[in-house]
């Protein structure tokens, strides 16, 4: 009965972490449907307003959208720490055989299907990326007169190498220091 018992618990855990974890997920879901609302309508009413006001406007809005895609590009960074956390604790807890059924995407048909070297996370850093650099482009060319353009594509560029280059790294070593193997 102890280990009946010892299991139950044991699964109950494993769950919560994976709710955890896709908590997560759901937060940034949320935040760039939101975002993506906001600037699909800025980019609307860029589309409609009258040619000798769009260079005003054009500022409002590409600072706008660059903040906001600051803000979600440093949000999903954020998030990413709990999301790894939970995985790589459900991952450790199924050293434990009793769990191994509960195992997610360990099929072979996963193994062979799962292809490409980008993940969703990176997908949607390098979305905020490209939306930082499309509101600052709306800022320097269209609002300032074409000013400094190419400092947009800079900044994408930096974006992206900052995860690619530095972070992921860290979260690389971090899983092997936990011992869990993806």
């Amino acid at each position: 009965m102890q280990e009946k018992a010892r299991q139950e618990l044991l699964k109950s855990i494993y769950e919560q972490h994976w709710l955890h974890a896709r908590h997560v997920e759901n937060e940034r879901l949320w935040f760039t449907n939101i975002f993506a609302l906001i600037v699909a309508g800025l980019l609307a009413f860029l589309a409609t307003i009258d040619r000798q006001l769009l260079s005003l406007f054009a500022i409002y809005a590409g600072c706008f959208i660059f903040i906001l895609s600051m803000l979600g590009y440093f949000l999903c960074l954020t998030w990413r720490a709990p999301f790894v956390e939970h995985v790589t604790l459900a991952y450790k807890m199924l050293q434990d055989a009793l769990l191994q059924r509960y195992a997610p995407y360990t099929a072979e048909a996963f193994k062979i299907i799962k292809i490409g070297w980008i993940t969703a996370h990176e997908l949607f850093l390098y979305f905020y990326a490209l939306m930082a650099g499309v509101g600052l482009f709306l800022l320097l060319y269209i609002g300032l007169a074409r000013f400094y353009w190419w400092i947009s594509i800079m900044l994408f560029i930096t974006l992206c190498a900052l995860w690619r280059g530095l972070l992921a790294r860290r979260e690389v070593k971090y899983r092997k220091e936990m011992g869990v193997q993806e």
